[in-house]
């Protein structure tokens, strides 16, 4: 067995710092579920017990994916990018889970995990997760539902400077320039596909001209957050500039992109905005896809700026991703 590994100290202490400056309603996910009880129940009787020490990492970005675990008590960190000075993406929590997205996709791990503090998982490799959906009749739609939702509960914590917007907490500019050459080096690396998505909030001139820009502020944040609340942890928004954003989505090709994109659109045309008066919002989108569209940032950019346009030009509210539609 290999010998257990640790981040630094120094990062260790950081993480933990960001932590405990968290929101209270941050670190009290809502994960109560017919499913996850299921998953719990299960976990239990067959998952095999996994104990990390305080700062002991679980397994690193880029490893192979073989199973998922469960945490059944304390707290983990998924990071990327080098372990050195990492990326935060969130914290994991007593039951949730980790490692799922490389089972479920059968791709490398997308992230670093580590333990915040001494943590206790269940581990089920890939061969119990199968026999976890065929022992459970009709459980499969509801387990993959588990899984997939992957909400972010903590916004992105200012731990590496100038990589987040401040004001909606969506990933900057300057993080989209350096992380979508590094999502397609690791695309072109391991033979996935990826889609790079332009969203553009419709006629949004209109809620700062009506109701000032403190609203509009107050609407862009919600707006992230309820965008956030579609996305799987591997997948990465971005504020590309006023209300324009940019969604870069792991292993997602030309056939699964533009009905992702449909859906998050439908879920922001159902949800009232708060204020008053509540607002409704819908947006444009265009989506490229690597390698079919390029495999350079140029050409996925140029693509997906185009199809936005075709998008607004066709009406707003709408998603523009068919090849050729430009």
């Amino acid at each position: 067995m290999a010998a257990a590994q640790f981040l630094s100290p120094k990062t260790l202490v950081r993480l933990q710092t960001v932590y405990e400056d968290l929101p209270a309603r941050s670190k009290l996910p809502d994960v109560a579920s017919q499913a996850n009880s299921s998953l719990k129940e299960f976990l239990e009787a067959s998952g095999s017990v996994v104990e990390l020490e305080e700062g002991e990492i679980l397994f690193e970005q880029d490893a192979p994916g073989d199973g998922m675990y469960w945490i059944e008590a304390g707290l983990l960190v998924v990071l990327q990018g080098s372990l050195d000075e990492p990326s935060l993406l969130t914290f994991r929590h007593p039951g949730q889970v980790v490692g799922e997205i490389a089972l479920l996709e059968n791709i490398r791990r997308t992230a670093s995990v580590a333990a915040i503090v001494a943590t206790r998982l269940r581990y089920l490799n890939k061969e119990k997760f199968q026999g976890l959906l065929a022992l459970i009749p009709g459980f499969g739609v509801e387990i993959m539902r588990l899984l997939s939702s992957r909400l972010r509960e903590v916004k992105p914590a200012d731990y590496s400077a100038g990589l987040y917007d401040h004001l909606t907490g969506a990933l900057s500019r300057q993080a989209f320039d350096i992380r979508l050459q590094e999502e397609m080096e690791r695309a072109r690396l391991y033979q996935y596909n990826l889609s790079l998505v332009f969203l553009d909030i419709d006629h949004f001139k209109n809620v700062n001209d009506t109701y000032g820009h403190a609203r509009g502020d107050e609407v862009l944040i919600s707006f992230v957050e309820r965008v956030k609340a579609n996305l799987r942890t591997i997948d990465l928004l971005f504020r590309f500039g006023g209300d324009e954003f940019v969604l870069i989505l792991q292993g997602v090709d030309q056939f699964r992109g533009p009905a992702l994109v449909r859906h998050l659109l439908d879920d922001i045309s159902r949800t009232q905005f708060p204020g008053d008066p509540p607002l409704n919002l819908t947006f444009s989108a265009g989506v490229a896809y690597f390698p079919v569209d390029g495999d350079t940032a140029e050409l996925l950019l140029e693509a997906a700026d185009k199809r936005v346009y075709h998008a607004k030009r066709g009406g707003r509210g709408r998603v523009t991703g068919k090849l050729g539609e430009q």
